[in-house]
């Protein structure tokens, strides 16, 4: 009896080993699990860090609100005080955007846009592409359809591209992330893709694997691992391709 693909509501995401003929689970070193563990903790802690934060800064804001209504219209100092509240508000969206990010969830599908997913995977790594001088460049066909998938599952997938492919160019002086999205052969192909160094031919083969970084103390060798779980599980497909100009990474959804 045929096995019927996997949905996004019943799949789980267990850390098993890459595709390989011998399908043994991969063996996992002490230090591994106990930067795991650390990584565990942290996402805990920033969690926390996040809910905490919004309490001062609502001291902060209405302070700031209070102070400037006091002062007249034409005050020069009000200037000054829209600065800070547009930086207050700047990091509650980040606090929300963090809690929001480290809620657990059931996996639950629902009509998605494109668009919007793409636009909320991008809120959460701008900072990051700021201070790096990355171009963002998107680029979505018009023909594009509602899509159902895991909102949350799929933002994360993006993140965790979107985060490879910055820190792919940070040794390089042309800084360009480019976001596409193209319906072809009856699925939705998101493509993102990058001016860094590229991966080198033998790194490309294990990309996927649990725990393999060549980002060293830097990286968690877990992000391409979950994005490949989150795509498989939406019953898509993820590829990669390199060279000495840039990666492309392509998802690939049925419709």
């Amino acid at each position: 009896m045929s096995q019927q693909p996997r949905s996004a509501e019943d799949s789980t995401f267990e850390f098993e080993a890459a595709e390989n003929s011998s399908s043994k689970r991969p063996k996992v070193s002490p230090e591994e699990l106990l930067h795991l563990s650390r990584l565990i903790t942290i996402g805990e802690l920033s969690a926390c860090f996040a809910h905490e934060v919004t309490n001062p800064l609502m001291l902060i804001k209405g302070h700031i609100r209070f102070l400037g209504e006091t002062l007249p219209a034409g005050d020069p100092l009000r200037a000054n005080f829209e600065v800070i509240e547009r930086a207050s508000q700047r990091i509650e969206e980040l606090a929300k955007c963090m809690l929001d990010f480290s809620r657990r969830r059931s996996p639950q599908t629902q009509p998605c846009e494109l668009a919007e997913l793409i636009s909320d995977a991008l809120r959460f790594v701008q900072p990051y592409l700021r201070t790096q001088f990355i171009d963002v460049q998107v680029h979505l066909d018009t023909r594009l359809r509602l899509i159902n998938l895991d909102r949350w599952q799929m933002i994360h997938a993006l993140v965790n591209l979107l985060q490879n492919a910055a820190d792919s160019m940070m040794d390089v002086d042309q800084r360009v992330l480019s976001i596409t999205g193209r319906i072809a052969e009856g699925a939705m192909r998101i493509a993102i893709s990058d001016t860094g160094i590229g991966i080198a031919p033998t790194d490309l083969r294990r990309i996927f694997e649990p725990f393999f970084t060549t980002k060293g103390e830097r990286g968690t060798g877990l992000g391409l691992f979950i994005t490949r779980q989150v795509v498989e599980a939406h019953r898509g497909s993820i590829t990669a391709e390199t060279s000495n100009r840039g990666t492309i990474f392509v998802i690939s959804l049925p419709l």
